[in-house]
């Protein structure tokens, strides 16, 4: 691999990063919209950015550029992959979570919805969101998809539901219609400002004041502990 298809390969890596950066702010600021098309986009970009990724060979850049800029590249490279892994799983969390809702009433007229929250619509909403959380959805996907295709029988989810609805608490007030557990536009106002400025942040990827001397490549990103300190 050569110097300059390795330099390609780093500049169309960031401008994919800053596009999956920007289109993840845009999901995240239009909940109730029907973003479906942008979410399925986004996470056919991540693949490719980490196929760019994995052609970058910093030998390479090590023979071009001073140590300063090799390290900036790298710490960039980085930010690239995790902040990506880290926006995937809130993208397939949504997506998921989006393909499940609309199949659960069936299912959920059937099992004691009330154990789990005040009325049906909520109790659909909660256990939703349980199965596909970041946290949740690789351990159910199986399960999820099966609930998805109607494969599951009214038995099988009872059982289900009796297993997981202990780990769901009854809320003390009523849930909001959002996939989101609180959506932002109901958070009291200092939590508000507080992320819509960690949004901004994250929306502007993390771009330092700094500017690198390496401006053929690009600029200086912020770290990864930086990026999740943001994104916790």
């Amino acid at each position: 691999m050569s110097l300059s298809s390795s330099e390609q390969n780093y500049k169309t890596a960031k401008g994919l990063y800053q596009d999956i950066s920007d289109d993840f702010y845009e999901i995240e600021n239009n909940s109730e919209s029907d973003d479906e098309y942008l979410i399925d986009q986004t996470l056919e970009d991540i693949k490719k950015l980490n196929r760019y990724i994995n052609r970058i060979n910093m030998e390479d850049l090590e023979e071009e550029y001073d140590e300063d800029v090799v390290d900036t590249l790298s710490n960039n490279i980085d930010t690239f992959r995790e902040a990506s892994y880290y926006i995937e799983r809130g993208l397939m969390s949504m997506k998921l979570f989006d393909k499940i809702h609309p199949v659960l009433k069936e299912y959920m007229s059937k099992v004691e919805w009330k154990t789990i929250a005040d009325d049906q619509d909520d109790a659909e909403m909660k256990f939703g969101r349980f199965l596909t959380s970041e946290d949740n959805y690789q351990q159910y996907k199986t399960i999820i998809w099966n609930i998805i295709k109607g494969t599951m029988n009214k038995k099988q989810f009872a059982k289900l539901f009796d297993q997981i609805g202990s780990r769901i608490a009854k809320p003390k007030t009523k849930t909001t219609k959002y996939r989101n557990a609180l959506p932002p536009e109901m958070y009291p106002e200092k939590e508000k400002k507080e992320w819509e400025a960690q949004i901004e942040k994250r929306r502007k990827a993390g771009v330092s004041d700094k500017i690198s001397s390496f401006d053929e490549l690009g600029e200086s990103f912020m770290t990864l502990e930086e990026f999740k300190k943001l994104d916790s």
